[in-house]
């Protein structure tokens, strides 16, 4: 079976968006790579210098990596999309932003990409954050919930963070109905929502539903990987033409993502071909890889 991990962020989980998260990182996922099955992977910048990071990781693994840099819409220049073409990325990832997804002010952003056939991976749906105050520690150590002298300095830290934000950042500017609009208006951009839209998942499959090329991952870990199957939406609500597998988590969980969700599909009696088209084939369609 082979696999097309369509979103994949730069660096280890427990370090990732700090400084130094890379070092080391692409060798450790191709051994993981090479060991699930993955052909290809979807590779996300972090924020800050990790457009010139992901540029050095696509020199190094172009037979594997298929680079998207981290444009921020709310602080960088358009010129920024046109930087991603001649570095050779193959698409742009976006997230937190102040103003709903689908506001005119974004749209020389999205007109840009459109021109260059850049592609875009919108996360879509709530904002995760360090602490996972319904799973814990379950599915990685560190997201533990903190008490004590702990909380209080995670709440010290988020809110020097929030300060360097604009009013108005929200998960409410990032809800899967946006992508409709930006779907009706750039037609031949090939846009991806992030966990189904988690957890409008009804909302993400009707529009992936009717524009022709909007699709959305199934990545988000055991609790979106719960409710898709659980509520049974594939098939029911939404194709699995308009669906491709992403694993967005620490590289020891991959392997065990990638044969729980064929585990998944092979109960809902999906096809050999329908497979196929989540784990690989349709996002080697949206990113023009051949084969």
């Amino acid at each position: 079976m082979r696999v097309f991990d369509a979103h994949v962020h730069y660096g280890f989980w427990d370090k990732l968006f700090s400084r130094g998260a890379e070092i080391g990182f692409l060798e450790a996922l191709s051994d993981t790579c090479e060991e699930s099955g993955i052909e290809k992977v979807a590779l996300l910048a972090n924020p800050g210098r990790g457009n010139d990071a992901l540029a050095g990781a696509l020199e190094r693994r172009p037979d594997l990596i298929v680079a998207l840099g981290r444009l921020e819409l709310d602080k960088d220049p358009v010129t920024l999309v046109e930087d991603f073409y001649q570095r050779g990325f193959h698409g742009i990832k976006i997230s937190g932003v102040s103003r709903n997804y689908d506001d005119p002010a974004y749209y020389p952003f999205y007109e840009a990409a459109q021109a260059r056939g850049l592609r875009i991976l919108f996360h879509t749906g709530i904002l995760g954050g360090p602490v996972d105050y319904l799973e814990g520690g379950k599915e990685d150590a560190w997201k533990a919930i903190p008490e004590g002298a702990d909380e209080e300095a995670l709440v010290t830290r988020l809110s020097r963070g929030i300060k360097r934000e604009r009013y108005g950042y929200s998960s409410a500017r990032m809800q899967p109905i946006y992508l409709d609009t930006i779907a009706f208006y750039f037609p031949e951009l090939f846009i991806i929502g992030a966990h189904l839209g988690w957890p409008d998942y009804r909302t993400a499959s009707a529009v992936a539903r009717w524009r022709p090329r909007l699709y959305f991952d199934i990545s988000g870990g055991d609790v979106v990987h719960n409710h898709i199957v659980e509520g049974g939406y594939i098939g029911k609500e939404i194709s699995p033409r308009k669906l491709v597998y992403g694993s967005d988590s620490d590289l020891r969980r991959v392997k065990g993502d990638i044969e729980r969700w064929k585990a998944a599909f092979d109960t809902m009696g999906l096809s050999a071909d329908d497979q196929d088209r989540i784990f690989y084939r349709n996002a080697a369609y949206i990113y023009g890889i051949d084969k």
